[in-house]
């Protein structure tokens, strides 16, 4: 598989702390892989250097060989709320104003994507419970024919039945030369879909290995392995 993500002695503070210092990682596409780490360890800031919107950093993020920056903006998908639009605008309109900001917006699988997740472009977004917000927020990011996407916390705060509809639809509508990352809590629920997983620590990527090499060698499911790396 091609090297799609690169990140080479990254170093980033964000006003006093130091959040990373020198941090090394490198993932493949036609991956969906979990970044996992304890609260405050940094997952949500390495997925925003990916994304572009964290800025300011040493050092080197490539992905697809293109320095993070606006171009890579293009190709990376990040699962955002939907805070910028109004609680009194419909679902559809939410869908146009995507379909005219991002070139690889596609209209019909964000159609299809609503469908699947039992929403109605004529519902509001202040009418939406938050477990339907969640599903919606994730539709309209895997509506965009990404190289990367990158979902920070999906399944937080969300029931069961959404929680099973999210991860349904990752399975579903995941383009094998595309890359996912994923952020959670949640590791019964995403041990079933995810080819490899990162421990985060300490601002260092302390272990990156395969579901299969985690389960047939090391012998552990993910709740196992992630009370052996911190101790828990």
């Amino acid at each position: 598989m091609k090297e799609l993500v690169k990140i080479e002695q990254l170093s980033y503070r964000k006003g006093m702390k130091q959040i990373f210092s020198r941090l090394n990682f490198s993932v493949s596409s036609g991956k969906i892989i979990a970044l996992i780490g304890e609260n405050g360890s940094g997952k949500t800031t390495i997925m925003r250097l990916l994304s572009g919107l964290a800025l300011n950093f040493k050092g080197q993020i490539l992905i697809d060989d293109c320095v993070v920056g606006t171009k890579t903006k293009s190709f990376v998908a990040y699962l955002e709320d939907q805070n910028n639009f109004k609680a009194n605008q419909q679902l559809e309109d939410v869908i146009s104003f995507y379909a005219r900001f991002y070139a690889d917006f596609d209209k019909r699988r964000a159609y299809e994507l609503l469908r699947f997740m039992n929403l109605s472009e004529s519902e509001k977004l202040g009418n939406l419970s938050k477990g339907n917000a969640e599903k919606f927020a994730l539709s309209m990011t895997l509506a965009r024919r990404a190289k990367l996407y990158l979902l920070d916390e999906p399944l937080s705060g969300v029931d069961l039945l959404s929680r099973e509809k999210i991860i349904q639809s990752l399975l579903q509508w995941f383009d094998e030369e595309s890359t996912i990352i994923i952020t959670t809590h949640q590791l019964r629920e995403i041990e079933t879909i995810i080819d490899e997983v990162m421990f985060l620590r300490d601002g260092q990527i302390i272990l990156h290995e395969s579901l299969e090499t985690i389960k047939e060698v090391k012998h552990k499911d993910l709740e196992d392995l992630y009370r052996e790396v911190y101790e828990i």
